[in-house]
């Protein structure tokens, strides 16, 4: 999907600032240097989210939350395994990476994390557009993208028909990727843009 000049310099910028409050809260919690930067920002049509996300039936962590207010929405924080199990292990300081599946306190720590990375676009977002947006409790999931996606999609809510995904690269920690998934109900996208005319 071609996306025009002007929307894309918006995204890219929204995208920015919140790798910027991210890094910030991350080097905090994690008591180590953390950047992050955005090497690809796109909006992608719901039909073709499948091809965006890649293999359907691989196991992802994915950070969960709603987004109230006057642009509502679904994001979504999405980590391979080995980038969440990466995190943890520097935020608890263990010898071994965690089994995400079993451990209880990698599971909190990794909603701790979720929170603030999802957070932290939410408020970029916000930040960016004056619009009001209030992000709820992050849920986490571990299982294949594919079926974590649907499970979102279906949920109560008419969804625009663009996603917006700002893709992450950690520097700090070695490895470690992610993206982070907006999806916007009807109108929501235009209404956090046609703020500036675009």
């Amino acid at each position: 999907m071609k996306i025009p000049a002007m929307r894309l310099e918006a995204l890219k910028e929204i995208g920015n600032i919140g790798t910027g409050n991210a890094a910030t809260s991350l080097s905090a919690l994690l008591q180590t240097r953390v950047n992050m930067e955005v090497p690809k920002v796109w909006l992608v049509p719901v039909e073709n989210l499948e091809k965006a996300l890649g293999e359907l039936d691989a196991i992802r962590v994915v950070l969960y939350l709603k987004v109230e207010g006057d642009a509502p929405g679904k994001a979504v924080f999405v980590f391979s395994l080995s980038s969440a199990q990466a995190i943890v292990q520097t935020l608890l300081r263990t010898p071994e990476p965690p089994d995400l599946f079993a451990n209880e306190l990698a599971q909190s720590a990794l909603q701790e994390v979720g929170n603030i990375l999802v957070s932290s676009f939410i408020v970029a977002l916000s930040q960016f557009s004056g619009v009001n947006l209030q992000p709820s409790v992050p849920a986490l999931g571990i299982d294949m993208i594919g079926a974590m996606i649907d499970s979102i999609l279906l949920e109560e809510g008419k969804i625009d028909e663009n996603v917006l995904i700002i893709d992450t690269t950690l520097t700090g920690l070695e490895g470690v990727q992610g993206s982070f998934l907006y999806f916007p109900e009807g109108g929501a996208l235009d209404k956090l843009l046609g703020v500036f005319g675009i």
